[in-house]
């Protein structure tokens, strides 16, 4: 697969870094190489702008940024689209998480995170901004911008009947957390609309992650690739396996499939 231009396409945590660390220099050069080399090189993540770790921000190894589950894409300095929950959804979604006892919600946005606590000490994302009232969203944060919700725990059917239509759940096979996102949009359609609009062929798309919520952009990308420790869905729905996160596993990968230097072995079924 080393003809032609190539959009690589990276998750971040757990593929190109962990906590929001700047990525290994390895990897960082790699992507460099790549760019300088007439190709694009993009995040694909599940966090929103908001809670987009500084280290990845306005940095010469990136493109642009597929953000919150394919939800908002920016590209070279662009805002291509965006994809925001409504205010009578965000009232409704707060005021369910508001009354269900134990759970954890986080809505994610374009200039920070929203946090409805569950009733216990944890607390996942300290600097956002309480939520207490359903009508928060007009009365507190009127500008907010939000693209995406993150639920701490295992989904429930009453969640299933509240997003039915008009939230598409995007669940992890840990079941520790989950994400929901407007219906139509997501990791992999995401990868295909950054395609055309470059004009690269979607069989010349990379994409590299480690978890369940990049199985979309995996079964749309013309290449998949898992890192070493990718959950074990990942793994199986990966073509190939690079190595561990921050370890040079983003390089590995990057030198065997755009240049041809080394290769890769298919993840253990």
């Amino acid at each position: 697969m080393t003809d032609g231009r190539k959009a690589i396409f990276l998750d971040i945590d757990g593929t190109l870094s962990w906590h929001g660390a700047l990525p290994c220099r390895e990897d960082i050069n790699a992507l460099r190489r790549a760019r300088a080399a007439g190709h694009t090189v993009l995040i694909n993540t599940g966090r929103s702008l908001g809670i987009l770790p500084r280290t990845m921000v306005d940095v010469d190894w990136l493109d642009g940024y597929l953000l919150g589950c394919g939800t908002q894409l920016l590209l070279r300095g662009r805002e291509i689209f965006t994809g925001m929950l409504d205010r009578p959804l965000l009232r409704e979604v707060a005021a369910f998480f508001l009354r269900a006892p134990g759970r954890c919600c986080l809505f994610e946005a374009e200039e920070g995170a929203y946090l409805i606590r569950c009733e216990t000490d944890f607390n996942p994302w300290p600097d956002a901004y309480p939520v207490t009232a359903p009508d928060d969203f007009e009365t507190l944060y009127p500008g907010a911008r939000v693209t995406k919700l993150t639920v701490y725990g295992r989904i429930t059917q009453a969640e299933y009947d509240l997003y039915a239509g008009r939230l598409e759940p995007v669940v992890q096979s840990s079941g520790h957390w989950y994400e929901a996102i407007l219906p139509g949009l997501g990791k992999g359609r995401g990868l295909r609309r950054v395609c055309e609009a470059l004009g690269i062929p979607a069989e010349n798309s990379i994409a590299i992650g480690d978890s369940d919520n990049d199985l979309d952009m995996f079964a749309y990308a013309g290449v998949a690739v898992a890192m070493a420790e990718a959950s074990p869905t990942a793994l199986a729905a990966a073509r190939y396996r690079t190595g561990r996160c921050g370890e040079g596993g983003v390089a590995q990968a990057v030198n065997a499939l755009v240049f041809g230097e080394g290769t890769l072995p298919a993840p253990e079924k």
